[in-house]
């Protein structure tokens, strides 16, 4: 292979981690984000308890994301986490946080401790998924990255309107996959409760979706320039929506593990649509976006280093996505409350 072939086949496996990553910690992030819908202490339980099992499994995609950068693209990985640094320090305590919250809370009959981790588990769920929000909007509007490849960007100048914007729509995006998710696993009163929800969050989803998709249009023309050049890829688009209304008719007739598994789906045509936007750049300059930005061609390892990555991402993949299937194969069907749950 070529090396600008192995360079794009590598960029899609960045891309596919995080995919996966979105998918599935998604939901669990999603459930934490909601967890004060629950009213009482069983149902926070059956919050709890309903991702137990999986969302240390989930937060792998993590480090699968954070080494094929390392790997395959070793500048962006430099720029990245020393740019980024503050705001990845702080995600990097809430998912502590959030550990604490789920492991803590049910060590101690008391109504205040109980509260406490309600409130840490809650709160670091939504620091988390609105600062994975504010960092996928700044890679849309660029980052100053100089000549050096070097990025100078102060914590408070992550926060413009425009990304913080971003930050509530994926805090509306996961909560609706949340939502979906505890509506497959849970039954009776709660899963009522839950279905009532459901509605609002779609809602709420749809509208901030509409919002940022135009604001985007108006103010970073280049996401959508690629489409008119390839008319084509109007298809992706059009199946996320379709995805979208599948995911609300399957809610409407009780196959709630189906709009789960569209859910999901949706979300993953969602992000490519990102990566059709932006692609071939990994990071925009806002300096200038021609010369400085970090892209799949000028920032990849060497022919031979990503030869050597996508042999052992051959055998790798495939043993997480393996792992994946058996842990979700293993705990499928209603959450259920016993002596050893959280």
């Amino acid at each position: 292979m070529t090396h600008e072939i192995l360079q794009v086949l590598w960029y899609m496996v960045v891309g596919a981690s995080v995919i996966f990553y979105v998918m599935l910690d998604g939901f669990d992030l999603g459930v934490g984000s909601i967890h004060y819908f629950a009213r009482t202490d069983h149902d926070r339980r059956i919050f709890l308890n309903s991702i137990g099992p999986f969302w240390d499994g989930n937060e792998v995609w993590l480090i699968v994301i954070g080494g094929s950068l390392f790997v395959g693209f070793p500048d962006v990985y430099a720029v990245s986490f020393s740019g980024f640094y503050n705001i990845l320090m702080i995600l990097l305590a809430g998912i502590i946080a959030r550990v604490c919250g789920i492991e803590f809370r049910s060590k101690y009959e008391s109504k205040k401790w109980k509260a406490l981790w309600d409130t840490v588990f809650c709160l670091s769920s939504l620091a988390m998924t609105f600062g994975i929000g504010v960092i996928l909007g700044n890679l849309v509007q660029g980052v100053p990255i100089d000549g050096n490849r070097e990025m100078n960007l102060p914590f408070w100048s992550l926060f413009t309107p425009y990304t913080v914007g971003i930050g509530i729509l994926s805090i509306g995006l996961f909560a609706m996959h949340g939502n979906n998710f505890l509506l497959m696993k849970t039954e009776g009163e709660l899963q009522n409760q839950l279905r009532k929800l459901a509605p609002y969050f779609i809602l709420a989803f749809s509208f901030l979706l509409i919002a940022m998709t135009l604001w985007t249009w108006y103010s970073h023309p280049y996401m959508v320039e690629r489409y008119f050049v390839y008319p084509f890829l109007f298809l992706v688009p059009v199946m996320f929506f379709t995805l979208l209304g599948l995911m609300t008719k399957a809610l409407q007739n009780f196959k709630y593990g189906l709009a789960f598994i569209y859910s999901m789906l949706s979300i993953a045509f969602l992000f490519s649509l990102f990566a059709i936007g932006t692609f071939p750049n990994v990071m925009i300059s806002s300096l200038n976006k021609e010369l400085y930005s970090l892209t799949v061609f000028n920032a990849s390892a060497s022919l031979t280093t990503l030869k050597v990555a996508c042999t052992i991402a051959v055998i790798g993949v495939p043993l997480v996505l393996a792992y994946g299937f058996c842990l979700y194969y293993i705990f499928h069907g209603k959450t259920k409350l016993h002596d050893h749950s959280y």
